[in-house]
């Protein structure tokens, strides 16, 4: 053998490639010969073994992914089944136990509910109608702020009529010292002596005279400057209504306020001369008072209604449409503020049931840019005819509703300050006012319902 022939060497494989190119059998580990490369055939040479080479390892099957689940979905429904089952186990007792008693709780409320709602006369539309916030009118904001800015003026005006007072309340701007209406700044505002009831003697209060057009200080006609002061600063059916509560607390006092019940509107009381407001009533849809109804009486089962005056009432007139609240004022001060927000309660007057007149008045005009929901609650008053009805509803200090239902039984129209108005027939009466007719402040259009059950 040609000792010069290269000897050739066969690189290293592993041991299923040499199985396969029969160089070893499985399991074999033969050292590796060199031979010349043409005296034996390729497939029979050995190859040498790689003392260094490591058998790859086996990869180790995983039951969970040698067979994955047919639906992954279900595979992940069951793990956040099992979070789920996990964080229940971990939440405190006392979450346990509310929840596993919410579902009685809930039925508990239900009945409860059902319980007031059809075996009682809880009305829930009053307990879930939220209150009305009270807006601010144009006159209102207008008029506070003239009075910050006017601060000094009016102090030094005010001073000049008052000397050494104790009161402050009659220097305040917002008091009504003669009992006109007007409160002491629109007073100023007129250039009006804030004693004065009459300042020029027309017989008449001033207010009258400016709801007439009439200059208080001349006796003509009001001058523009007064009819732009009248119109920015000042609601007329307020001050009228303040004029007309003050009639009714000082009876006597007022000059040219009427007592012997002959008023411009054609004279008699409120009751047709006689103070009884059982006559002048003629039966309709059934109803009649003159025989079969005692108000004393009711008058007496309801001596235990007590009044919650921190809440509004409600005055529904059905044959006009009408549902109102009813603002129970604190003071003549806060009439303008009450009427946007409902009807007014005089304060003084008697309340719902009780007997003698209860007096609320409302709006039946105002200023279009005027703010508030009841700016014409009672344009349309003059249609209610007689034995229709009307009822106030109230809520009790023990928070319960009660209802009191009238029946129309006068309508009549009267000077603001008229005491006729006020008047009855020891009888438990509701009388409605408004400024009439519509768009003026000169009279008072008052209705007059006579007490027919009460509700409790």
């Amino acid at each position: 053998m040609d000792q010069n022939i290269p000897i050739k060497k066969y690189p290293h494989t592993t041991a299923e490639v040499a199985q396969m190119l029969g160089i070893h059998s499985a399991g074999q580990n033969l050292p590796m010969s060199s031979f010349p490369v043409g005296d034996l055939p390729v497939a029979n040479l050995p190859v040498a073994p790689d003392l260094n080479h490591q058998p790859e390892p086996v990869a180790q099957k995983n039951p969970s992914t040698e067979n994955p689940p047919a639906n992954l979905s279900e595979a992940s429904e069951d793990n956040e089944f099992k979070s789920i089952q996990e964080k229940a186990a971990q939440q405190p007792a006392y979450v346990k136990i509310g929840k596993a008693l919410m579902p009685y709780a809930a039925m508990f409320l239900v009945g409860i509910f059902l319980y007031y709602f059809f075996f009682t006369k809880v009305d829930f539309a009053m307990v879930f109608k939220p209150s009305a916030a009270a807006p601010a009118t144009p006159q209102i904001t207008q008029i506070q702020q003239l009075e910050q800015q006017d601060a000094s003026a009016y102090n030094s005006w005010i001073a000049s009529y008052y000397y050494d007072v104790t009161d402050p309340t009659i220097l305040n701007p917002e008091t009504d010292n003669s009992g006109n209406g007007l409160s002491n700044f629109q007073k100023y505002l007129l250039n009006l002596n804030p004693k004065s009831y009459d300042t020029l003697g027309l017989g008449q209060a001033d207010s009258q005279s400016i709801a007439m057009g009439i200059n208080p200080l001349t006796g003509g006609t009001e001058t523009d400057a007064q009819k732009a002061i009248v119109s920015k600063y000042i609601d007329m059916e307020a001050v009228m209504n303040r004029l007309t509560l003050y009639t009714m607390q000082n009876p006597g006092e007022v000059a040219g306020a009427s007592t012997s019940g002959n008023n411009s509107a054609g004279g008699g009381s409120a009751y047709g001369g006689n103070n009884n407001p059982e006559q002048n009533i003629s039966p309709r849809d059934g109803v009649v008072l003159s025989s079969t109804v005692n108000s004393s009486h009711i008058n007496a089962d309801s001596n235990e209604i007590n009044i919650d005056t921190t809440k509004p009432g409600l005055l529904e007139i059905p044959d006009l449409k009408v549902s109102v609240p009813i603002i129970w004022s604190k003071d003549p001060s806060d009439f303008e503020q009450d009427l946007q927000t409902g009807v007014v309660h005089y304060p003084g007057t008697a309340m719902p049931g009780e007997i003698g007149t209860t007096y609320i008045a409302g709006h039946s005009s105002n200023y279009v840019w005027a703010k508030g929901s009841y700016n014409q609650i009672f344009s349309t008053l003059g249609k209610l005819a007689l034995n229709s009805s009307f009822k106030i509803t109230v809520t009790q200090t023990n928070g319960k509703p009660a209802v009191f239902n009238y029946a129309v039984t006068k309508t009549q129209q009267y000077s603001p300050t008229d005491q006729a108005q006020f008047a009855n027939g020891g009888q438990s009466v509701v009388a409605l006012s408004t400024c009439w007719p519509v768009g003026s402040t000169a009279k008072r259009l008052v209705i007059f319902g006579q007490l027919t059950q009460v509700q409790n």
